[in-house]
């Protein structure tokens, strides 16, 4: 295709000097050929159009060669279009200056049209070499940009920068963290006569809007396991109030699924969860990366989700004693569990 062919402008104030020009690019199998007969002209031209080479004289009337090379240099949009200059003046600090402003090349007049022809040769292979360059550079920036946005949507961004810094073996220790289990009641029985696609639709819905308020409260989820979502407050980085965001989330997480219902092809309740205390973190996995929670307080969370009910959050003591009077409690209520510990629980609602 003819777009696919060099552009070449020729810029010079007299006429012999752009017909010459002209037919001796044109023998050479050039089509693309545009001439300027000033420097204004010349850089009106480059601002419609893209030229891969501008053959330039240096000394013309009401605006030099050296102030067209300045204006092409100075702009983003054409700094790397090749120039050659053409002059009769020879003067060595105009010459070095013209190549101090970004200059190809200069040739003296009369130019010998075989070093001519050699130096457009060379000026177009470069183009061509900076054109290639400038695609690769926007192809692995893409690339990385797109990299950088699976990261942040698989890892807290903190951890994902840890990563990239070179860090390979992240574990941290909290002090404090509340973990959230949220879990569809009955889902095995709702889902039994749904199709695969209505199933994992349900649960898109609803964990996608799960995902949204964890998000405007800066709650890090951690993952789902089929109808179960986890996540943690306190986690990536310490916060103070940690107990009382996750318990706000948890109602929100409640009320956002009864919002949900009209949308459902089957109604669907939840159960929520609730448990304070120290934890750790880290990321698991080489090739494909996880970042998750662990400890005592992690399985202490989900014997506390078991035992809640539908449309209700329960938290543990810990939680409990944490909240203080910022919502209505109750309870105290016992909690079985397999591994005989005493357990106790309370039930929430907003304050």
């Amino acid at each position: 295709m003819d777009s696919d062919l060099p552009a070449i402008l020729i810029v010079d104030d007299n006429d012999d000097n752009r017909y010459t020009l002209q037919l001796l690019l044109e023998t050479d199998g050039y089509t693309r050929i545009t001439s300027a007969a000033g420097g204004n002209e010349a850089v009106a031209l480059i601002d419609k159009q893209k030229f891969s080479l501008v053959l330039l004289d240096m000394m013309m009337p009401h605006m030099n060669g050296d102030e067209v090379l300045k204006t092409i240099k100075s702009n983003p949009d054409t700094r790397d279009i090749p120039v050659v200059m053409i002059s009769a003046d020879t003067d060595t600090d105009k010459v070095s200056k013209c190549i101090e402003l970004g200059a190809d090349d200069y040739l003296p007049k009369p130019f010998n049209p075989t070093i001519l022809r050699a130096r457009i040769a060379s000026a177009l292979r470069k183009h061509s070499l900076r054109e290639l360059e400038s695609e690769y550079l926007t192809k692995i920036e893409n690339e990385k940009r797109h990299s950088e946005a699976l990261l942040r949507n698989i890892l807290p961004a903190e951890i994902a920068g840890r990563l990239r810094t070179g860090e390979s073996n992240i574990a941290d220790h909290f002090e404090g963290a509340t973990v959230i289990f949220a879990d569809v009641v009955g889902f095995g029985k709702i889902t039994a006569r749904m199709k695969a696609y209505e199933i994992v639709g349900c649960l898109n819905q609803l964990f996608s809007e799960f995902d949204r308020l964890a998000e405007d409260v800066a709650v890090e989820k951690i993952k789902t396991i089929g109808d179960n979502y986890m996540a943690v407050a306190g986690v990536p980085r310490p916060r103070s109030g940690h107990a009382r965001i996750a318990a706000k989330l948890a109602l929100d997480m409640i009320a956002a699924t009864a919002r949900l219902q009209p949308r459902l092809p089957v109604p669907f309740s939840i159960r929520v969860g609730l448990h304070s205390g120290p934890v750790m973190a880290g990321v698991i996995g080489t090739h494909k990366f996880a970042y998750d929670v662990w400890g005592d307080t992690v399985n202490i969370a989900a014997r506390i989700e078991a035992a809640s009910q539908p449309n209700r959050v329960l938290i543990s003591a810990a939680t409990a004693k944490m909240l203080g009077g910022d919502f209505k409690m109750d309870g105290p209520h016992k909690i079985d569990n397999k591994e005989q510990r005493e357990l106790e629980g309370f039930f929430i609602s907003a304050g």
